[in-house]
């Protein structure tokens, strides 16, 4: 499997810290492109799963770091099985990343852009990816701020970068 994903340097603000930020119009169709690419792998190997794209190259105006994030929810019972299927499908569990029982970071394998999957339990709290998405593609001003915050913030480094994104983040889903 091969995902396409153009060279966004022309669109990207350089930061100091390292947190290259791309503007919409130099990514968004290819990250688009790319998400269709890994729905396909994804439906064709989890069938019963719902598959949605996330994060911010699926809102359309969002400034992005340049990866593809991919929400797959499955039921309580199918989520061993599922983690199981992706896992030899090449998808690796990123240690780093928070790990419950309803939730499971991995990263695809072979793609020429970064492309996470975010394994959840349907139904459980993990399903603020697809709400926060949806809060976003609905009011084009929370979107602006959203973009602001992560901008200023980024400069200041991964941890400051998450921190403000995850407080703007929590903000947006307890007005929801």
């Amino acid at each position: 499997m091969t995902l396409a994903f153009l060279d966004t340097q022309p669109g990207r603000l350089a930061l100091p810290s390292g947190i290259a930020m791309h503007a919409p119009r130099h990514y968004q169709s290819q990250a688009v492109a790319s998400y269709e690419d890994v729905e396909l792998l994804l439906t064709a190997i989890l069938p019963d799963a719902r598959i949605a794209h996330v994060g911010a190259s699926s809102i359309p105006g969002a400034y992005s770091r340049g990866g593809v994030d991919v929400c797959v929810a499955v039921p309580r019972e199918s989520f061993d099985e599922a983690l199981g299927v992706l896992g030899e499908a090449g998808f690796t569990v990123r240690e780093e990343a928070l790990r419950t029982e309803q939730l499971c970071m991995l990263d695809a394998p072979m793609t020429d852009v970064p492309l996470s999957v975010q394994l959840i339990e349907s139904g459980s709290r993990f399903e603020f990816f697809m709400q926060f998405r949806d809060a976003l593609r609905a009011d084009a001003a929370l979107l602006a701020r959203y973009n602001a915050i992560r901008i200023a913030a980024a400069p200041q480094g991964d941890e400051a970068y998450r921190e403000a994104k995850g407080v703007f983040i929590e903000r947006v889903l307890q007005s929801a």
